[in-house]
């Protein structure tokens, strides 16, 4: 399994979930919505820990360790964003807002994992490194 091309194939779903559902918000009906809003935010949290994993292998090169807290940093704001939108009623105008803005920070996220983050941890990883993010990458999926 390429971790790196499942993270993207990944991310690419997800963003299209939440891309959709913004774009579908005042069409769709609202437990449409509700059900929708809460997968994403499900593979939201799964997505981020399986890009986590990856970073527990490498050690602290000089490379990664400033992509990879600009990543946590990204993380922890949509984490936020997305405490914030579970307390917001979805029939209340802030919701559709904070949905846009969560949609928003994740398609900017993606689009650094894509052109610079993967790109550098794939770098950085020894073939053995490799071999082992892989292994715990398919326990962790298949789980």
């Amino acid at each position: 399994m390429d971790v790196f091309k499942y993270l993207n194939d990944d991310g690419d779903a997800i963003a299209h979930r939440l891309n959709e559902t913004v774009a579908n918000f005042g069409e769709w009906p609202q437990e449409r919505l509700f059900e929708e809003t809460k997968k994403a935010f499900g593979s939201l949290e799964g997505h981020f820990d399986k890009e986590k994993m990856i970073v527990k292998n490498i050690d602290n090169s000089p490379v990664v360790v400033p992509l990879s807290e600009r990543a946590e940093a990204d993380i922890k704001v949509m984490k936020e964003a997305i405490d914030s939108i579970v307390m917001i009623h979805i029939d209340e105008p802030g919701f559709r807002n904070a949905l846009i803005s969560l949609a928003d920070k994740f398609n900017e996220h993606r689009a650094f994992c894509r052109d610079e983050y993967y790109t550098a941890l794939k770098e950085v990883l020894s073939a053995a490194d490799k071999e082992h993010v892989n292994a715990q990458f398919e326990q962790m999926v298949l789980s």
